[in-house]
């Protein structure tokens, strides 16, 4: 997973602490154990709560807010206790993913229905999240995000659209596998990228790595990967 240096020390953080939490609680202190990620589609939010799941060991457990929620009166609030109380059991790295539908602010909103109650719940139970594991939420809504939702997390890490030297560096390891023709302008490339998110690129590299073997070349060239480009506008 390519972040910015100063993403991948938060992500650090949050492993160390995790790793160092027999030694914390000497001392009285608690690792950082609700995490939530947010920024744009396809940027990697939900790979860095799988990549904290290898890093600490903890069995991954993915919720879908918009399977779990149901129409019936209440159904969806027992659901996510019952959910909880499954990761205390067995500790687990809980991921709350894509939770854009209750992450809305509730200011100005009419509905007081089905989706406040979970909402609600969701707070209380974050509230007194003490789990042997983590939990880790996504969504891609920024401005819009409950600040009551905000403060029940120990770390809000954005999760932006990659930079030039993450572009070049995500594009090179899709591209790992094919021989590359060595005069290809990678300035060149990634400005013709423009602002593309991290699943773009790596879609791009493994569009233009099929051509080159399906067209049986031996060499990559700057006419793959310019096609490739092409080809995602559309």
């Amino acid at each position: 997973m390519v972040l910015p240096h100063q993403i991948e020390q938060k992500f650090s953080r949050i492993e160390c602490e995790y790793a160092a939490r027999e030694r914390l609680a000497m001392h009285g202190l608690k690792p950082r154990k609700k995490i939530l990620l947010y920024g744009p589609p396809g940027c990697g939010k939900t790979l860095g709560a799988k990549r904290l799941a290898w890093s600490t060991g903890l069995t991954l457990v993915k919720v879908r807010f918009d399977v779990m929620l149901s129409s019936m009166f209440g159904e969806s609030a027992s659901n996510l206790r019952t959910i909880f109380d499954f990761c205390m059991k067995n500790p687990s790295l809980l991921l709350l993913d894509e939770c854009d539908f209750i992450a809305r602010s509730r200011v100005g909103q009419k509905d007081i229905g089905e989706v406040h109650r979970i909402v609600n719940t969701l707070l209380q139970l974050l509230d007194d999240y003490d789990l042997p594991g983590l939990v880790v939420a996504t969504t891609n809504i920024s401005d819009q995000i409950d600040t009551a939702l905000f403060r029940r997390f120990d770390d809000v890490i954005e999760i932006s659209k990659p930079g030039p030297e993450e572009v070049l560096s995500i594009l090179k390891m899709t591209l790992s596998s094919i021989n590359i023709d060595k005069r290809i302008d990678w300035k060149k490339i990634v400005n013709t990228m423009g602002e593309v998110s991290a699943s773009e690129v790596v879609k791009i590299g493994e569009n233009a790595s099929k051509e080159v073997i399906l067209n049986g070349s031996k060499t990559l060239t700057e006419s793959h990967l310019l096609k490739a480009i092409k080809d995602l506008e559309y």
